[in-house]
């Protein structure tokens, strides 16, 4: 590897290409901020792949490159159609002194016969000569690839190009990563609505026929616009309506005119973009001064196309048909700013569809959202469909109706429909007529659904449906399972699960919250009174140097003798104590250290090594594994006076712990966002949200097994799974270095909560585990008795089972 890489940045657009590389340039950006975390400016280079002549030799090796280009620029198999595969004289400096390797590109006579100037150049001996080309550079180099959209660049063209460039590496990002692809990062939906990314859930309204569903796609519009005016940033909601085909029974130019006869919208209120009309081209749609409140379309919008502003989806076209709508429904999911609106109807998506009825509409839309990357339980319980509150004017939450519990409509072989009413008769209703078939097809029947199914119906029904039918039907079964736990769960029925009590500690006379900000204000650092003895810190003799010479006119090799070896470490050959001082301090900086008593201590530092025979040599020629050893010593010291303080905190006097109304945590009903969801066949009864989050499918699993005895207990009202390193969404306790996340939370139905903790026994007695079953403690005694702790752990350890530890906890 290198501190320095490459990097070839492929988008499959130039607009996309454009935005990229803008991003990666424009100060304060993400972007831009995530690479100078890195590298300084200085040290970093990002251009565009049509402005790479600007290169140095010197760059490479100096500074990280960014290059940002399109798939196309490279993908061609005709190489000498292509920029980035011509020789070009202002690469030969890149290439001095490069030994001349198999993969290279070379010169054929196709080149010169087709460029003169080459021809002139390099002369009839120029074939079979490494070009001096921007392709061989990368491959020269072995650039990190990044690929956007990788999902629509696989192919042997795509192999092709990795085969010329001959990448370190290839970073995919893609919303539809194959099953057996290494994923080594995934950012679920909930994720992304947690950070505020984009509008959750969609709100579906199905509607008989496209007149219906345009009608109330002008409506969301306008009521959202008439919420949007409460905002302090400008929003101005766009609905995006996709039209038939010209041959269809609402193309373009009909959608338009019934948007302007029916609805009395004007003209220039409406954008077409199709590939004929070019309606949005050079409009700014941010620009308040803009008009433009429709976009209609009929196929998917170009790629680069991004309005946050739109709100509202609405297709003439039958949903079970329609086209390119996976494309088109992801341009409504975009929140503006990246951040949450005051009105919560502008943090929803709404999308008017035309279908035969609800629960076929609800599944088809499942299956759209599934095709653009959804997993299959966030595409289902992030369907919610409408009930008019839209219209019925601004309602406290809690007066809003609970959601009705969904109905799901399957097709399915009358034989396995048959089994369905066999296995669960009370759940299950099948059509009397079914949908006419095509000639030859095999029968259907639609069968609905509602309520949640009982567990070993589900197996039983999957176990005798015909084999090649099992899977599907699985799938379909468990997507009817997450919708309807979707609307039973606690969290979307607008119920609070309640206010936990955080710890506060008194600072001036001043109730603060005790967290890790705090302790590194109140553990002052000073390393004057600090021992500076380096135990981390030895000289170790270097390896030894090998001797290269002839003997009896042959190569000798071996290792050196002592009486030939250079002592390199020994005294100080002008190097000077304040300058290894000073880079010392340069690498090891703090913001919780002062400067000065920061180089005093590093000054005592050296005279310790000293003392012990390690010379100013030695010192500067092992300065990085010093500057290690060293940022380790001050972390530990730090870690102490932390240590010290938070001790102090939870004894007894003055600065003592205690809870306050002030600092309360609640958990947020509308966002958990959990990295996976639990996929088991267990179905959690009192969870809080609609599945738990981070858990193991595995029910033998400890932390898992646990889950399900607490889920059991008939004192529990609801629980929480408590997500791990999410401040903001998860009740967390101080520890004397970070936060303690306990693994579930929950509110008992006598009012009190219940913190469960649960350490497999290999970690019950470690320091870890004492510390946070300190913590745990001091803050249920804080409560005085509304709270309550429990670190449970293995039956066998415990001496009692996992559900009598629990029960035991909380007095029952």
């Amino acid at each position: 590897g290198t501190s320095t890489p490459v990097v070839l940045w492929l988008v499959p657009t130039n607009t996309i290409r454009m935005q990229t590389r803008d991003a990666l340039l424009t100060p304060g950006h993400p972007y831009r901020e995530a690479l100078l975390g890195y590298w300084p400016a200085d040290r970093l280079a990002v251009l565009d792949i049509t402005d790479c002549a600007q290169l140095r030799a010197q760059d490479f090796g100096n500074k990280t490159i960014v290059i940002v280009g399109t798939r196309q620029t490279l993908q061609v198999e005709n190489t000498a159609s292509r920029d980035v595969y011509a020789y070009k004289e202002d690469f030969e400096p890149h290439f001095s002194g490069v030994a001349d390797e198999p993969y290279f590109e070379r010169v054929s006579q196709a080149d010169l016969d087709a460029n003169e100037s080459l021809r002139k150049l390099l002369g009839p001996t120029g074939v079979g000569k490494v070009k001096r080309s921007f392709a061989n550079l990368l491959a020269c180099h072995r650039p990190i690839v990044i690929m956007d959209e990788a999902h629509n660049a696989r192919g042997d063209l795509s192999y092709e190009v990795f085969r010329r460039i001959r990448p370190a590496c290839v970073i995919e990002w893609t919303a539809t990563p194959a099953r057996d692809q290494n994923v080594l990062y995934h950012v679920s939906a909930q994720e992304l609505k947690a950070e505020d990314m984009i509008k959750l859930p969609i709100v579906l309204s199905p509607h008989p026929n496209w007149r219906e569903a345009v009608r109330d796609a002008v409506l969301s519009r306008e009521r959202l616009a008439q919420a949007a005016l409460g905002e302090a940033d400008y929003v101005r909601p766009i609905a995006l309506l996709q039209a038939d085909a010209i041959n269809g029974e609402v193309p373009v130019d009909a959608l338009k005119q019934h948007l302007m006869t029916v609805h009395g919208i004007e003209e220039r209120r409406i954008a077409v973009a199709t590939g004929t009309q070019r309606g949005l081209d050079g409009v700014n749609l941010f620009d308040p001064a803009c008009p433009v409140d429709f976009v209609i379309t009929v196929e998917a919008l170009k790629e680069g196309w991004d309005c946050s502003f739109a709100y509202v989806f609405c297709t003439v076209q039958n949903i079970r048909s329609a086209k390119d709508m996976e494309q088109l429904l992801g341009r409504v999911l975009r929140l503006p700013y990246a951040k949450k609106c005051k009105a919560d109807a502008l943090n929803r998506a709404y999308a008017h569809v035309c279908g035969p009825s609800t629960a076929a509409v609800a599944n088809q839309l499942t299956d759209r959202l599934v095709a653009m990357g959804f997993e299959e339980m966030e595409a289902a319980s992030f369907i919610q469909l409408s009930q008019d509150d839209l219209f019925n004017g601004e309602q406290a939450e809690a007066e809003r109706p609970a959601p009705a519990p969904p109905q799901s409509e399957l097709e399915v072989s009358a034989s396995v429909a048959e089994i369905l009413r066999a296995a669960m008769p009370e759940f299950v209703r099948v059509a009397q007529t079914p949908p006419p078939v095509a000639s030859g097809a095999t029968s259907a029947n639609v069968v609905s659904l509602a309520g949640l199914l009982p567990a070993s119906a589900i197996e039983a029904a999957v176990a005798a449906a015909p084999k090649k039918e099992r899977e599907e039907l699985s799938r379909l079964l468990e997507r009817h399972q997450t919708r309807t736990l979707a609307a039973l769960a606690p969290s979307q029925r607008g119920v609070e699960f309640g206010a936990l009590p955080q710890l506060a500690v008194p600072v001036q006379g001043e109730l603060l919250l005790l967290e890790p900000a705090l302790l590194t204000e109140l553990a002052e650092v000073v390393l004057a009174t600090a021992s500076a003895d380096l135990p981390d810190f030895a000289r170790t003799e270097d390896d030894k140097p090998y001797l290269i010479d002839i003997e009896r006119g042959q190569l000798r090799i071996e290792q050196d003798r002592a009486q030939y070896t250079l002592d390199l470490n020994a005294g100080s050959d002008g190097v000077r104590r304040e300058d290894v001082i000073r880079e010392l301090d340069r690498r090891v900086r703090r913001d919780d250290v002062l400067q000065p008593d920061m180089i005093a201590w590093l000054g005592r530092v050296l005279d310790g090594l000293t003392a012990r025979g390690v010379e100013l040599n030695y010192v500067a020629r092992h300065i990085n594994q010093l500057a290690e050893a060293v940022a380790k010593r001050i972390d530990r010291l730090v870690k102490g006076q932390r240590a010290v303080v938070f001790q102090r905190s939870l004894l007894d006097g003055p600065d003592k712990v205690r809870l306050t109304d002030f600092h309360q945590f609640r958990f947020d009903p509308n966002n958990y966002p959990a990295r996976w969801l639990f996929n088991g066949r267990y179905h959690f009864q009192n969870h809080y949200h609609p599945r738990p989050g981070e858990l193991d499918d595995d029910l033998m699993q400890e932390e898992t097994a646990c889950a399900v005895e607490l889920d059991s207990l008939s004192q529990v009202e609801r629980w929480v799974r408590n997500l791990a390193l999410q401040p903001e969404r998860s009740f967390w306790l101080p520890t004397s270095t970070d936060r303690f996340y306990p693994d579930f939370v929950a509110r008992l139905k006598d009012g009190r909560f219940f913190v469960i903790e649960y350490k497999g026994a290999d970690r019950y007695s470690d320091d870890d585990s004492r510390e946070k079953r300190d913590i745990g403690s001091v803050w249920a005694v804080a409560s005085s008795g509304r709270c309550v702790f429990a670190m449970v752990t293995h039956a066998g350890l415990a001496g009692m089972s996992v559900a009598a530890q629990l029960r035991k906890a909380i007095g029952a």
